[in-house]
């Protein structure tokens, strides 16, 4: 098994996010049991999908906004 790993191309930046306190006992309930089975359960790369859908969304949406929006006289 290798030791060194190649770099990833991306460039990432840690954030935090606060979550009900039943979601993050239900999040370790899964991963204990995923565990059990052999898995597990990436949930930084589940939280970064979601991310990027919903930045993407949000960015539709204010494209929208922009377009919809009429100029406003300037005086």
């Amino acid at each position: 098994m290798a030791l060194l790993k190649p770099k990833t191309a991306t460039k990432t930046k840690t954030i935090s996010v606060r979550v009900p306190l039943e979601v993050a006992a239900e999040l370790d309930d899964i991963k204990r049991q995923a565990d059990q089975h052999g898995f597990s359960l990436d949930v930084a790369d589940v939280v970064e999908r979601a991310l990027i859908h919903a930045v993407r969304a949000a960015r539709t949406e204010l494209a929208a906004m922009t377009a919809s929006e009429t100029p406003r006289a300037t005086v």
